[in-house]
């Protein structure tokens, strides 16, 4: 009964570095087996402090962690290489570290903030100079009173498209190009386009009342007009285009403030029925392309893809009421008084029907943007348009009678 209880004792269960090793043929009870491998480990051995490798198959100690592991890519044989962000041309630098609570270095809010003050919309406030010109008194004087308008519209349209973009981030992400913008991307921070917003509207009215009161009024109430566009009257069918017309008008009033130059009846409805014929292709550009990604309603506005056709028949309609309050203008005494030759002004009615014309026919076939100003500013053939029109006003108002008498000489 005592052998089998030896042989039990001999077979003790293994240590983790038995395990390890290959198994040896069993050898009779009491008979201790001989040394024949190197890799066997006695079992009661005392732990020794780790010695470096001697053996080509050991493994080398592992080196110390990068900082930032996340901000590298495993090679083929054990190399690291720096992650880099893929950008449209592809990669531009580092990839920022992932999971490791570093950041990548912020840049400076400068751009962003110049970007959402809009300086490309600062053409529309160029209106303020188009009494000064329609009046023809181009003087010094008159001159730096519309620049002094310009930059009070400057300060006071950045100041609220400063508002309004904040009060759209959340509208303007789901936009397929608002979400650019630098406070729906979020490089711009909230508070910080609200601060200057805050800052920037007092300095317009500074700079009116020091002005001009007349054009501190005018100013005033185009920046509430803003401030209520941004907060609700942009949400309310036709309204928002009614309200955009009514803004682009103030701005010629502005001018007429600034310099004392009484506006008139032509100037003033012509200027809105333009303008409106504008808004209103903006909203159908916009409601145009919605229809084209398969949506039905507009985000943050009363329009559906629906309103489309009764949109663009206000809109050409609109367009064409400009026209015929351009053609009866020249039966008024404003246009005996300034031009010589105001037949030369006829010139530009079939210069408007083409180009407006060709405005709503692009628009319906999808390829205006939803600001048809900044279109304009880049269409070459806009452009042209316009120049040539300058160029018809600016004869008709000019005397030729010296330049006639150099060819034909002195008249008997």
């Amino acid at each position: 009964m005592t052998a089998p209880h030896r042989d039990s004792a001999l077979r003790k269960p293994t240590t983790p570095a038995m395990a390890a090793t290959l198994p040896m043929p069993a050898k009779p009870a009491g008979r201790p087996a001989p040394a024949t491998s190197a890799t066997l480990t006695t079992p009661a051995a005392p732990a020794t402090p780790a010695k470096p490798a001697v053996s080509t198959t050991s493994v080398t100690p592992a080196k110390p962690a990068a900082p930032a592991r996340s901000a590298t890519l495993g090679k083929p044989g054990g190399q690291a290489v720096p992650a880099t962000s893929a950008g449209p041309d592809g990669p531009v630098g580092p990839a920022p570290a992932c999971g490791t609570g570093i950041r990548p270095l912020r840049r400076g809010w400068g751009g962003p903030l110049l970007r959402a003050m809009r300086p490309r919309q600062w053409l529309k406030n160029l209106l303020v100079f188009v009494p000064m010109l329609a009046g023809h008194a181009i003087n010094t004087t008159a001159l730096l009173q519309s620049l002094t308008a310009f930059a009070a519209f400057c300060l006071c349209a950045s100041s609220a498209y400063l508002l309004n973009d904040t009060l759209d981030a959340s509208d303007d992400r789901l936009h397929p190009v608002k979400r650019h913008r630098p406070i729906a991307a979020g490089t711009l921070p909230v508070p910080v386009a609200l601060a200057v917003s805050a800052l920037l509207a007092p300095l317009s009215l500074i700079l009116c009342a020091w002005a001009e009161p007349m054009l501190l009024a005018v100013v005033a109430i185009y920046f509430v007009s803003t401030v209520l566009y941004s907060l609700r009257l942009k949400k309310l069918l036709i309204v928002d285009i009614v309200t955009l017309a009514i803004l682009y008008s103030l701005r010629i009033l502005g001018g007429s403030a600034s310099t004392a130059i009484e506006p008139s009846f032509w100037l003033l409805n012509f200027s809105f029925f333009l303008f409106l014929s504008l808004a209103l292709l903006k909203r159908h550009s916009e409601l145009h392309r919605l229809h084209s990604q398969g949506k039905e309603k507009t985000s943050g506005r009363g329009y559906d893809t629906g309103d489309r056709l009764p949109i663009g028949i206000m809109g050409m309609n609109s367009a064409f009421v400009a026209v015929l309050v351009f053609v009866l203008y020249f039966d008024s005494n404003n246009v005996r008084k300034l031009y010589l030759h105001p037949a030369l002004l006829l010139g530009i009615v079939p210069l408007l029907v083409f180009w407006l014309g060709r405005l709503w026919t692009l628009s319906f076939r999808g390829k205006v943007n939803e600001d048809p100003l900044l279109y304009v500013s880049k269409d070459p053939v806009s452009l042209v348009v316009i120049a040539v029109c300058g160029m018809l006003g600016a004869a008709a108002s000019l005397d030729f009678s010296p330049a006639l008498r150099l060819f034909t000489g002195p008249s008997l």
